[in-house]
């Protein structure tokens, strides 16, 4: 939000940016080689790899364990790094994280190009953007480069391989010293530090510390091919200098500017290839060769391969990954690239993040920034996002719609059962999802992206104008949506209209209602709060008495059983009080003796002091539709605008209309869920 009325400081913007440079050009550092190898006495990895450094960032940045309640995705470990900016995603992320580990060691495996794959707006260039971000406040550890190298090469390189000098330091440090020098370091060492007698003073050449730079392309680098007609390798690796090549000759180590290639602008830092695999096959191999090799080869000089120390990551769409996959001429490529799904999140709260990450960040959304987001309008919408990437399940016979609360932690465990009526492990569930062969036909691989979803309400904003954002515009303009977005089968939108028509069973319209309901009862039992928890309580304190009960007929412990203390008489579970509440969930008489266990043991996973109305909320939206039907007849006359109203009735509607305004509703999104609670009270 903007902060109106302020004055904008700018001699204060001048003074806080002439000290950041200040402090910049302070930690510059110019020492010579000799005292460079001092200082990796005292810490070696100031020369780790590419792939060491971009590990020790991520770490550096600090991780969580995966909570239990979250550990179904595979995944063990958050990373802060990406904790604000990519939701959903923590498995992929965590591979990435494995692959550099390897790549750290220099292991075969890291020597592999990185390849993100996933539908459009999945986050995988948002992935490589927060890396490349961060690169550019690294401080950890300084930088060192060769004065003047164009490609910021690693000193060590400058270490003789005669003698076996570079043998014995690499030992003494622990380090492993890969590569040679460029053409131009080359040229300069033999041209500034060589003696008479031939002696060359390769400890005195001096080398600085240098920052990475997005900007200033210094150990970034990005590269899009556009097609083969204009896609020219030397955008790689490098252009040759007409200037030099035409007076001085082609064996001139500055006849080719091997530092204007996109690879010799990314070394020893992050080179992120676009689409990577629309690539030419002889541009391909040139990625090849600096993953394996970490060499390049700058076409037509007569220069010798030129070492270059950088991690490769390329993203691309699921189209183009599938072209790539099924042609056979790419087949000698395949296992020289570590593939990873970057899928669309399938849990409801992480696609709610997402949209409010954008609403917050994104030029686009100041309209909404400026208007009112009603209760349930993002909710809605996640919803069918999320309803869109998954199928129904075969073996547990669940929906799309259930399925999507299960993933997102709303249904019990203990309420999932397969065809035999058997509890099944949400795992199978989740496992059912991803098991196919083809990676675009696995959950969350396709369907709707979060951005058409945003454009949806976007343009719900700017056509409805007035200031609120409700649940019912956010259907009308999902609906919408499909006459201006491209890429979705006529099958798709079929089914996804579907999804936003339907007025029962698996539809976004049955939520719909199910919310406007909930809305509405909960704020007409704003003043039963004690009521709610006082049947909450009671139901399981009956649930207990009646397991402990029925544990104890059939173990025959007829004589521990707990009885009344007035009467002696044995204690029964009070069924019909506990009926009265479980055909609202609705669980029928046979499901009922599971559901009950259920309560129980999640009672005992939570913990007794924690377990009531906010922590087991499916319990408690039932004991809320139970009070209400005891009063149905009362909010029915009390919601029916045709009808005249006593003090009494005009009374409990202001409370009405109070409840939802504590609960965040305005006076335009309030006014639209009790018109829409008319309608279904009365159905």
């Amino acid at each position: 939000m903007t902060d109106k009325g302020k004055k904008l400081d700018i001699n204060g913007f001048i003074k806080r940016h002439s000290e950041d440079r200040k402090q910049k050009q302070a930690k510059k550092r110019e020492v010579t080689f000799q005292e460079y190898l001092k200082l990796l006495e005292e810490d070696p990895l100031i020369a780790q790899n590419s792939p060491s450094r971009i590990l020790e960032m991520i770490l550096d940045y600090g991780t969580e364990a995966v909570p239990e309640s979250e550990k179904l995705s595979g995944a063990k470990t958050n990373y802060n790094l990406f904790s604000k900016s990519l939701y959903g995603l923590a498995k992929p992320i965590e591979n990435v994280i494995e692959h550099l580990k390897v790549g750290a060691r220099s292991l075969s495996t890291g020597k592999q190009i990185l390849l993100l794959v996933g539908p459009p707006a999945s986050g995988k260039s948002t992935f490589v953007g927060v890396l490349k971000r961060a690169l550019e406040r690294y401080q950890k550890r300084s930088v060192f480069m060769i004065k003047g190298c164009p490609i910021r090469e690693e000193p060590l390189h400058l270490l003789p391989r005669s003698g076996g000098i570079r043998e014995e330091i690499s030992k003494k440090l622990g380090i492993k010293i890969e590569g040679d020098l460029c053409p131009v370091c080359r040229h300069n060492l033999r041209t500034n530090f060589k003696e008479q007698d031939g002696t060359v003073r390769w400890w005195e050449v001096p080398v600085e510390t240098f920052t990475f730079s997005i900007q200033g392309t210094r150990g970034i680098g990005s590269f899009e091919p556009s097609d083969e007609k204009t896609t020219d390798v030397s955008q790689l690796v490098g252009k040759e200098n007409i200037a030099v090549s035409s007076t001085k000759g082609p064996d001139h180590p500055e006849a080719y500017a091997i530092g204007s290639g996109e690879l010799g602008k990314a070394n020893r830092g992050l080179f992120e290839g676009r689409e990577l695999i629309k690539s030419p096959e002889e541009l391909l191999w040139v990625f090849i060769s600096v993953a394996e090799e970490k060499e390049i080869k700058i076409q037509g000089s007569a220069f010798p391969h030129i070492s270059v120390d950088e991690t490769l990551v390329g993203h691309t769409n699921l189209n183009e990954y599938k072209k790539f996959t099924s042609n056979p001429a790419n087949e000698p490529l395949h296992d020289r690239i570590y593939v990873i799904f970057f899928p669309y999140p399938l849990r409801l709260r992480d696609e709610m993040k997402i949209y409010k990450k954008l609403i917050e960040e994104e030029g686009d959304w100041q309209h909404l920034k400026k208007c009112h987001i009603a209760p349930g309008s993002l909710e809605i919408a996640a919803l069918f996002a999320i309803m869109t990437r998954l199928k129904d399940s075969k073996v547990a016979e669940i929906d799309v719609l259930t399925k999507a609360k299960i993933y997102n932690g709303d249904t019990a465990l203990t309420d999932i059962c397969d065809k035999n009526d058997s509890p099944l492990d949400l795992r199978t569930v989740i496992q059912e999802g991803q098991d196919e062969t083809d990676p675009s036909k696995s959950e969350g691989m396709y369907g709707m992206s979060s951005r058409d979803v945003l454009a949806a309400l976007n343009n719900a904003i700017v056509k409805y104008g007035n200031g609120c954002l409700t649940p019912l515009k956010t259907i009308e303009a999902l609906r919408d949506v499909f006459s201006h977005r491209m890429g979705y089968s006529p099958e798709d939108i079929r089914q996804y209209k579907l999804f936003l028509s339907a007025s029962e069973g698996n539809s976004v319209i049955a939520e719909y209602e199910d919310f406007v309901k909930t809305s509405v009862t909960r704020a007409f039992l704003r003043s039963h709060k004690d009521m709610i928890k006082e049947n909450f309580k009671k139901y399981v304190e009956q649930a207990t008495l009646y397991r402990r009960t029925k544990s104890q007929y059939l173990s025959g412990q007829v004589s521990e059983m707990e009885r009344d203390e007035l009467t002696s008489e044995l204690k029964e579970a009070d069924e019909r009080f506990m009926r009265s509440i479980e055909e609202h969930i609705p669980v029928d008489e046979k499901e009922a003796d599971a559901f009950r266990a259920g309560i129980l043991e999640a009672k005992a996973v939570i913990g007794e002091k924690n377990f009531g109305p906010e922590t087991y909320p499916r319990l408690t939206r039932a004991v809320e539709v139970m009070l209400v039907a005891s009063c149905q007849s009362s909010i029915t006359l009390v919601l029916d605008a045709d009808k005249p109203k006593s003090m009494e009735d005009k009374h409990r509607l202001n409370e009405i209309m109070d409840g939802l305004k504590e609960a965040k509703f305005c006076d335009i999104c309030a006014k639209e869920t009790l018109r829409k609670a008319r309608e279904f009270f009365t159905e």
